[in-house]
């Protein structure tokens, strides 16, 4: 995978050996950030052109959810994985409604899983782009289409 075809990954997370984990494990296959501060890695997705972001459902300033819904609106795109080490209810159902979450997984995370999860989302946000491309590129030949039809109709 060369670094243009490789995802663009964050991973939040307040334990420094995870993010050292999880950097040493993907940076062959990911193009790989790592940040412990929400605040930083906000601004981060926008400087670095971040497609997926994963994060720690447990951080002390903000958690992963309340982290993922401050990006969801600025960064509709960028796909959203949680890890968190409970297995509760709420946090997932919260992480799926207000972070509009793509997946989440378990702490400590299983490298396969995880590694099939971002090359997963990292499909899912090139979709949506494309998408959006096209949806773009229709309603501008719909309303070339419409200027002409007036110009017709007015000779």
């Amino acid at each position: 995978m060369t670094s243009q075809t490789k995802p663009r990954v964050l991973y939040l997370d307040d334990d420094q050996a995870n993010l050292n984990s999880f950097k040493a494990n993907f940076r062959d296959i990911f193009e790989v950030h790592t940040c412990e501060q929400p605040i930083k890695a906000y601004n981060m997705i926008d400087e670095l052109s971040i497609q997926v972001v994963v994060a720690d459902l447990n951080m002390p300033s903000m958690n992963g959810v309340e982290f993922f819904e401050s990006i969801a609106a600025d960064y509709p795109y960028v796909q959203r994985i949680l890890l968190t080490g409970y297995s509760e209810l709420v946090p997932v159902v919260e992480a799926i409604n207000k972070g509009k979450v793509f997946r989440i997984s378990t702490k400590p995370f299983k490298l396969p899983e995880i590694k099939e999860m971002v090359l997963e989302a990292f499909e899912n946000f090139k979709t949506m782009l494309e998408k959006d491309e096209l949806i773009n590129k229709l309603t501008r030949q719909n309303q070339q289409f419409e200027f002409i039809l007036r110009q017709r109709l007015l000779s």
